[in-house]
């Protein structure tokens, strides 16, 4: 599958300087790459501006007092809206029911905020295979620490 460039991405963080740095990677995988971030799942749901974004991928930070299964139902309403984009849960927040839930809900990566940039761009070229992700730290906490 190949990626439609420039290929849109929409970052959805409270805080804006990680959509920053998120760019600068997506940037050296292709300069073309187009990031827009928002602070809330609610904007990025009802502003009419993305609704006409072919958005390729979506990352979806919502770290701040994130309970078990909190990103569920923000994930399950991303899909619903998008659901040609892929979605990207990029937290410091293990939960092990993203994992489980992943492909119920068309989770398509599950990614450690502490990972290396490296795993960034591991992380979308199987995204961009069509091969869901799961970084290396959720990966073993999940398989090895159950």
């Amino acid at each position: 599958m190949s990626i439609p460039y420039p290929a849109h991405i929409l970052v959805i963080d409270e805080i804006p300087l990680l959509s920053i740095g998120l760019q600068q990677v997506f940037r050296t995988i292709h300069p073309d790459t187009r990031l827009e971030h928002t602070s809330s799942v609610y904007t990025a749901l009802s502003a009419s501006a993305f609704e006409t974004v072919p958005w390729y991928l979506i990352v979806l930070d919502l770290d701040a007092g994130a309970q078990p299964g909190g990103f569920l139902l923000p994930a399950a309403e991303l899909k619903a809206k998008f659901p040609s984009s892929r979605l990207m849960i990029y937290s410091n927040t293990y939960d092990p029911s993203i994992i489980e839930k992943m492909s119920a809900i068309g989770i398509d990566a599950y990614v450690h905020k502490y990972e290396s940039a490296d795993e960034i761009r591991i992380a979308f070229l199987h995204l961009t295979a069509g091969q869901p992700y799961l970084s290396g730290i959720f990966r073993t906490l999940y398989y090895d620490y159950r």
